[in-house]
């Protein structure tokens, strides 16, 4: 994974997108905020670290093809999302642009443990902890209606040989924050967010990795179906995270075209497979 190991990592919170034929009703939901708020805030995932530091934020967390849990008595969710890589822009040694260049599918998969005080702790457990997929496409136009707009993504697990649907099939288009509102929000929460409760202070960290002028930053996950929203990952366990372009592909033929790339490891055009086999650590 070329370069990546030099870009520093962040999410979104609270940034969830809603297919349009869900959003009736959900917004009222405990956990679904209205889609006129702010996000929640941003969390560290990987910090590049100049210095020699045993922060778990300094262990490498990304893999294309694994996914290691910890103990068998960790519950641990799939959250697939779209990541950006982004060129950043500093003046007066604080963040002043970020430039979108080119976006995948990233698995951001989350440890449900209730003990930790802060929600990063929950999101970096070391190597393989994450998943981003091989293949990229690059950002032409960062606007609605530009290269992302005619991209849907969605997530599969397989359990004892079968193939179920873990999140419902979403455009990108529907992140509430996205294009210059995200970018803007994105920017002045890294000025603004303080080391408080669960949230850690963005701004120190990026100093701390010496102003990278890469990052990686994953732009929030989608509603879980019915299956998904219950399921925790095992060993032996595989998931597939899909971005596909829909004027190629209907969203009820996604599930065949992993059937067909399980045994022949297809390359489809216009379709972007994350595809991990989970395990236990050694």
């Amino acid at each position: 994974m070329v370069n990546l190991k030099d870009s520093l990592q962040i999410g979104v919170l609270g940034n969830i997108a809603i297919s349009s034929n869900k959003r009736i009703g959900v917004e009222n939901s405990l956990f679904i905020k209205p889609l006129t708020e702010t996000p929640n805030g941003l969390v560290p995932i990987y910090i590049p670290f100049k210095e020699n530091t045993d922060s778990f934020l300094g262990a490498f967390p990304l893999s294309h093809s694994k996914l290691q849990i910890p103990t068998v008595y960790d519950n641990i969710q799939i959250e697939p999302e779209i990541v950006f890589e982004c060129d950043i822009k500093y003046y007066n040694n604080k963040v002043h642009y970020i430039i979108p260049k080119r976006f995948t599918v990233y698995n951001n998969s989350t440890l449900h443990r209730l003990s930790v005080h802060k929600i990063s702790q929950n999101k970096n457990w070391g190597e393989n902890s994450k998943g981003i997929a091989r293949k990229w496409i690059d950002i032409e136009d960062f606007e609605e209606g530009g290269t992302l707009s005619k991209y849907n993504f969605v997530s599969f697990i397989k359990k004892d040989g079968v193939i179920e649907p873990c999140t419902i099939d979403t455009a990108i288009e529907d992140y509430p924050y996205l294009y210059d509102n995200l970018i803007g929000w994105i920017i002045n929460q890294i000025k603004e967010q303080k080391d408080i409760l669960s949230l850690d202070n963005i701004d120190s960290l990026i100093k701390k990795a010496g102003n990278p002028k890469k990052f990686l930053i994953s732009i929030g996950t989608t509603l879980y179906t019915s299956i998904g929203d219950k399921v925790f990952l095992e060993d032996r366990d595989e998931v597939f995270i899909v971005m596909y372009d829909r004027t190629k592909y209907r969203a009820d033929s996604i599930k065949a075209y992993l059937l067909a790339y399980k045994t022949r490891n297809a390359n489809y055009d216009g379709m972007i497979i994350l595809h991990q086999r989970v395990s236990l650590e050694n």
